[in-house]
Parts: C-alpha cells; structure tokens; sequence
C-alpha cells in the first residue's frame, strides 16, 4: 500500500477579471476534485497528481457557483461571542451553564452546570475551549471503545484536530482523527463521523463497498449525517 501524500499550498486564479485566492489541498488518496467554501475563503482539494491547469479549469467552471456562494459568505459577518461566567455551553446536543471558580480550584459538570477554573493571565474563552478539547478526547476515547470488538482493523492511534473544514481523518497509517468541535453534537451525530473514520480503516475511499462499512458499524448513519450537514455550521462558532 503507497504511502498517504498530502501537501497544502495558498495560490490565486483569476476569476471574471478578479484574483481569486485559494487553498489548494493535494491527497494520492483523493480521486475526484471538490471545491469548499469556508467563511469567506476557498478550498480546493485534488488528486495529488492532477494538472494545476485542470486544476483551475474546474475552478474557473464552477465560476457562477463561486460567485453566488463567495458573496453569501462574505454577506455573514462572524459571530461575535461574549465570554463571562453564566453563559450557555453546547454540550452533546443539549447545553451547559457556564460557572466559574477560583483559580486552584477543580472542574466538574453537575445539574446541567460547568464549574471551570480560570486561572491568573487566562481568559473565559481559553478555559472553555481548552476544557472542550480536553472533553472531546475523553469522551470521543470512550466512544471509540464500543466500535472497537466491530473492527476488522483497530487504529493506530487516536487524536483530536483543530481542522476547519473536516470533522475527522483517517490515514494510511490507521491515525484517526476527531474535530473536538464535535462534542457539541449530539451523540448520534458524534457516532456517525466516528464510523465514517473507522469505515476508513478498511477501505481509504467513499466507494460503495465503503459505505457499507459505515452502515456495518452504525447502520442508522444516514439520519445523523443529514442532521450533521443542517447543524454542523453553528459548530463552528467556537
């Protein structure tokens, strides 16, 4: 099996007379070319093979596309968050009431409530979010433990990201990956990405024999996929 080959560079395209910037991702393990739009900025991942020019030809295709959705984006300015003691965390799809403690003292959810320690030179978004990744893994961790006695091939490893446009990864070498922002979502739609990445371990595509190693390890994906692609924006307000 080749080893897994990825590169990411920024490069600009002209577009209807404009510079259009962009972020083009090259993979040996992608076959097909997808554009995405995250924010106000492009994505372009590709084969890591294909010609730049094809590359920018299937750009310069979906011109009208881009135009439309670039301008949506932009039209959406960023959520402005207000962090203080009292707000509401999303938690597995339900919410958390944030309250804050002394610096030495311990983190615990209780009654629908967060106690988080801020410590001296610390922000409320640094505890939170630190706290979120610190979740995420555990929780993530303890999920994966009930796929396992389903897997043909266990993961090498497991991680957390900090992707922007992914809610997981799996490589070659059996690393898989979760968004810590998924621990906002309810817990179907958690299991869901978790078997799309494990599915990975057997087969590194979205072919159909793929599809049917997701359905293997969690046959009601379909469901908590189409609530992923409706909720998965408002994830990533954090």
């Amino acid at each position: 099996m080749p080893e897994l080959r990825r590169s990411c560079e920024t490069r600009s395209v002209s577009l209807n007379g404009a510079r259009l910037d962009y972020i083009l991702k090259r993979s040996n393990a992608r076959r097909t070319l997808a554009l995405t739009i995250k924010g106000s900025g492009l994505s372009v991942n590709a084969p890591w093979r294909l010609p730049l020019t094809e590359v920018e030809r299937f750009i310069l295709y979906k011109a009208d596309w881009l135009r439309v959705h670039l301008d949506a984006a932009k039209s959406v300015p960023a959520p402005v968050i207000n962090w203080h003691e009292g707000m509401l965390l999303p938690y597995r799809g339900s919410q958390l009431r944030l309250c804050s403690l002394a610096p030495d003292g311990l983190g615990k959810m209780q009654d629908q409530r967060l106690w988080l320690p801020i410590k001296p030179g610390s922000t409320v978004q640094e505890a939170v979010l630190n706290w979120y990744r610190s979740a995420a893994l555990v929780y993530f961790q303890a999920r994966l433990q009930t796929f396992l006695p389903l897997l043909r091939r266990v993961p090498a490893d497991f991680l957390i990201s900090n992707a922007q446009t992914r809610w997981g990864s799996c490589t070659r070498a059996g690393v898989v990956r979760l968004n810590w922002r998924l621990i906002q979502a309810p817990d179907a739609q958690i299991d869901y990405v978790l078997a799309h990445e494990l599915a990975h371990l057997a087969h590194l595509d979205h072919s159909p024999a793929f599809w049917r190693e997701v359905a293997r390890l969690y046959p009601d994906f379909a469901t908590a996929r189409a609530m992923l692609h409706q909720q998965g924006q408002s994830y990533h307000r954090f």
